[in-house]
């Protein structure tokens, strides 16, 4: 799994809905330092996470 990709495709739908890392990461309850991780892919992410933010994204 290419985490780096996700968390780019994550960054670009956060910022073409106009949202802050630190109003997604309230969004989906996990810390703004943890959302920072998934964009730059330095970290992996649960799936209930991705689900959150799939939901919150409104691309799932």
């Amino acid at each position: 799994m290419d985490y780096f990709e996700i968390g780019a495709r994550i960054r670009a739908r956060r910022k073409a809905l106009g949202l802050s890392q630190e109003q997604l990461a309230e969004m989906v309850n996990i810390s703004t330092t943890h959302m920072s991780h998934i964009e730059t892919g330095n970290t992996k992410l649960s799936l209930g996470v991705l689900v959150d933010l799939a939901g919150v994204l409104q691309t799932g």
